[in-house]
């Protein structure tokens, strides 16, 4: 389920949330343009469960299957969930599975999927955005635009394999070198 706690992205379409009609009409919305397979819930407007469970912008519980939580993740990641669920389901759904928790910020589905998001609070969620983190709003509207081609990589279900992760980073390094050999070679021809 998706519980919705405050609006991340506030602009003049969707502005901070002020009452609960305001919410829970917000909260239809989502549902019905994003169609998630899941219920929506809605805080209450005091965000009382947002605070009991931390107050992060994105993390994600698994309860097993007596109520308790199995694996908390820091910031949603679909890969991660595929593996923690197939560890739970594999422990009869009771437990704490693959030490319970992942603290890692996975920022590479945001890159193709943020801007969506983003879009809602137009002009001022980009302006906060690229104030607070230069890069924060531009970058997921540039992976936005790529989206074709990125989100293969960064929005799999399951984990990429280990050697497709090698090839990867391998081909961002001869990338990233590249530019640096050139500037290197100019300033040693001069």
């Amino acid at each position: 389920m998706d519980v919705l706690i405050r609006q991340a992205h506030p602009g003049p379409a969707y502005p901070a949330y002020r009452s609960l009609e305001q919410k829970l009409e917000n909260a239809q919305t989502y549902r019905r343009e994003e169609d998630p397979p899941y219920p929506v819930l809605a805080d209450d407007l005091e965000g009382t469960v947002h605070q009991v469970y931390g107050m992060l912008a994105d993390p994600c519980y698994l309860l097993d299957a007596d109520g308790r939580v199995a694996y908390y993740n820091m910031w949603t990641h679909a890969p991660t969930l595929h593996r923690v669920i197939s560890a739970l389901v594999a422990q009869d759904g009771r437990g704490v599975v693959l030490g319970g928790v992942d603290r890692i910020i996975h920022l590479w589905p945001a890159l193709t999927e943020g801007w969506r998001g983003l879009r809602r609070g137009l002009p001022q969620s980009f302006i906060d955005m690229e104030t607070a983190a230069p890069g924060m709003a531009s970058g997921p509207w540039l992976g936005f635009q790529l989206r074709p081609l990125l989100a293969p990589i960064t929005l799999r279900a399951e984990p990429l394999p280990r050697r497709i992760k090698l090839a990867l980073a391998a081909g961002a390094a001869v990338a990233a070198g590249v530019p640096l050999a050139l500037a290197a070679g100019r300033r040693e021809s001069r």
